[in-house]
């Protein structure tokens, strides 16, 4: 069975469900408010009880708002549309928002808890849910969503849980995927620009040829496994590429941002003595441990 959710209803908007929001709404298609013409909408939508009642509910308004969520300080019928609810409240508060929105629930509607309880309370959550219409899915959520985001990991556990982690490693891909496709995409801003500034679109866009010779996802990993050996060389080129670009009057954003990129790798000592390029999983073994740290 696979989950399709066209509606995601977010039950507290504080670090956790802003940040799912946020996450959310980076992917193509999810937003908040439905737009005229929409067929099949992927829309956001959200309960907070706080809303606009302090300083704190007001600037939880306010995320939502700029997110383009729809927002709400009580339980409203609104949550019935809603295929998947996620709630993320304090656990002192988890009971009273599974009791509240536990009538409201389509048939199927799968929710996720996210709140810190202790087993006991997990089993009250569990109750109020599966005495209405909805699915119970238990979620443990394993870091911290102010540094990790929508990476955060989760241990999920309830009957009917296949469906759920399926989705949320979907999700995980898109989000990744999303790196790589729109780095592409502001990289051809910065360089066909130049390239048009100087005439030379035409033989920049041919020059490409090359990549086409073998799948996208080859060529991506190609260019990750010889970074281990090529990035001293890579990182000076990049540095005349500014130069370049600059000169023609393109900010370089992107380009000097490579530059520290491949600096970080030079820096990091890596290159084998014997200039052997390895494999995609060594290659990252190599880059996980000793180049891209977190903060």
């Amino acid at each position: 069975m696979s989950l399709s959710p066209r509606v995601i209803a977010l039950i507290g908007f504080g670090e956790a469900g802003s940040t799912i929001a946020r996450g959310l709404a980076a992917e193509d298609g999810w937003r908040g408010l439905s737009k005229p013409g929409d067929n099949a909408p992927r829309r956001l939508i959200a309960i907070d009880t706080a809303l606009d009642r302090d300083a704190r509910g007001i600037a939880l308004g306010k995320a939502a708002r700029a997110l383009d969520v729809a927002i709400e300080g009580g339980y409203t019928t609104a949550l019935s549309e809603a295929d998947l609810v996620i709630c993320a409240v304090p656990g002192d508060n988890a009971a009273e928002a599974a009791e509240a929105a536990a009538p409201l629930l389509k048939p199927g509607a799968h929710y996720l808890d996210l709140c810190t309880v202790t087993g006991k309370m997990s089993d009250t959550d569990r109750a109020f849910i599966e005495a209405g219409k909805g699915r119970y899915i238990d979620v443990a959520v394993m870091g911290g969503f102010f540094k990790q985001g929508m990476k955060t990991p989760m241990l999920v556990a309830g009957a009917d849980v296949e469906p759920i982690a399926a989705w949320m490693s979907a999700s995980s891909v898109k989000m990744v995927r999303s790196v790589l496709v729109k780095g592409v995409e502001a990289l051809g801003v910065e360089a066909l620009v130049a390239a048009q500034r100087q005439g030379i679109l035409e033989e920049v866009l041919a020059c490409l040829a090359d990549a086409d010779q073998m799948p996208f996802r080859d060529f991506i990993a190609m260019l990750v496994q010889t970074h281990i050996v090529h990035a001293g060389r890579r990182w000076e080129e990049m540095g005349l590429v500014a130069q370049t670009l600059r000169e023609t009057g393109v900010e370089p954003l992107m380009t000097e941002a490579i530059e520290r990129n491949h600096r970080r790798t030079v820096d990091a000592r890596i290159a084998p003595a014997d200039g052997q390029v390895p494999d995609l999983a060594g290659a990252l073994a190599i880059l996980s441990e000793k180049v891209v740290r977190g903060r």
